[in-house]
């Protein structure tokens, strides 16, 4: 009976030990062990870590990508330009006994007479971009005197056009005057000359071509009323041709030079020797003033011509030397690229766009090679 007892009470013992261990094991009161409880804080800072790392690379990947995007874009709307020659001209000042200029480095300057009767012209090189001026040239009446008198033109009806046909026209293979004009200005010149009414007063815009050679320039002059004096059956009259002034450049390239040749028109300069032997001869004490200074009447002659037939001219022009003129919008900058430039960069890009007609007038910064 004893024994039985004991073993009662050893089999309760191990039933309360059991359920012991079973209620521990299910935390009835929820508190978690502290070593359970820092387990599951690092396992969380763990995924935490994971997904900020997971967001890192996807911003670092989105961040290449813009930057590729952005590469590519800017590598469309790249553009290999070359500046014109007239963009880039460093200018230096020419000086003779009579006058003074600033030229372009690389230009020639050649002039002849005296402060009674002086030429001058200044130009390129080649001779293709010039301009010259002349204070007055005489042309006689009737040609059997012109050996007698040793005078090289004859002009018959004393006309501007009829002028520079003989002294330019007939040196080229063809001479077309596109349009004319009389420069405002006529009023001023006439009252120079207050005796003396002026005949003609033109300045004509002309396209031209020499050798192949296809050219433009503005012709500009002054022609004064002459008397006729017929001895033994001659006419010995004199036409007198004052402020001769010519411009010129290869075709479709005037407006792009224009603002150079007229710095240096307007640079010109008397000296001091010129004047006080011009004093001399005039027997004035006045100022001799230089027409050249005063571009107007080229500048009008130039803003008059025909503005259909120089956007054809242009298009013309871009078509035989295989280009196509686009502009730059972000700063207004027209460029003559090289045929099939917008379809290399894409119609998405904004940067560069074909030109309108309007635009033909103006002139191009340079070009844009491939």
């Amino acid at each position: 009976m004893k024994k039985i007892s004991i073993i009662i009470s050893l089999m309760l013992s191990f039933v309360i030990m059991l359920t012991a261990c079973t209620q521990a094991s299910t935390y009835p009161d929820k508190s978690v062990p502290e070593n359970v409880e820092s387990a599951v804080s690092d396992k969380e800072n763990d995924e935490s870590s994971l997904q900020s790392e997971d967001t890192e690379i996807t911003e670092s990947t989105d961040d290449i990508s813009v930057t590729e995007e952005s590469a590519a874009e800017a590598s469309q709307t790249a553009a290999n330009i070359r500046p014109a020659d007239w963009e880039n001209i460093k200018w230096t000042q020419y000086s003779s006994p009579y006058f003074t200029l600033d030229i372009p480095e690389g230009w020639k300057v050649d002039w002849n007479g005296n402060a009674e009767r002086l030429y001058w012209t200044v130009g390129t090189e080649d001779g293709n971009i010039g301009l010259e001026n002349q204070d007055h040239v005489y042309a006689a009446k009737d040609p059997s005197i012109m050996q007698i008198t040793g005078v090289e033109i004859c002009l018959s009806e004393g006309t501007v056009p009829e002028f520079f046909d003989a002294v330019v026209g007939s040196k080229q293979d063809t001479f077309e005057v596109k349009n004319s004009c009389v420069p405002a200005n006529k009023e001023i010149l006439q009252s120079i000359r207050p005796t003396t009414p002026i005949r003609d007063y033109q300045s004509l815009y002309v396209n031209y071509t020499n050798n192949g050679f296809e050219g433009e320039g503005i012709y500009s002059a002054v022609i004064m009323e002459s008397r006729d004096v017929v001895y033994s059956g001659m006419n010995y009259g004199m036409w007198e041709i004052n402020c001769v002034y010519t411009e010129h450049t290869p075709l479709g390239e005037l407006v792009n030079w224009q603002p150079v040749l007229t710095k240096i028109a307007q640079s010109f300069k008397y000296t001091q020797q010129y004047i006080m032997e011009w004093q001399q001869t005039a027997g004035s004490n006045e100022t001799p003033e230089s027409p050249v200074s005063d571009t107007d009447p080229v500048m009008q002659a130039f803003e008059e011509r025909s503005k259909q037939d120089t956007i054809i001219q242009e298009k013309r022009s871009d078509m035989i030397g295989e280009y196509e003129r686009v502009v730059d919008n972000d700063t207004g900058d027209i460029y003559r690229a090289y045929n099939g430039f917008l379809d290399d960069i894409g119609t998405e890009q904004k940067k560069y766009t074909a030109i309108t007609d309007e635009q033909y007038l103006e002139g191009y910064k340079g070009w844009i090679d491939k």
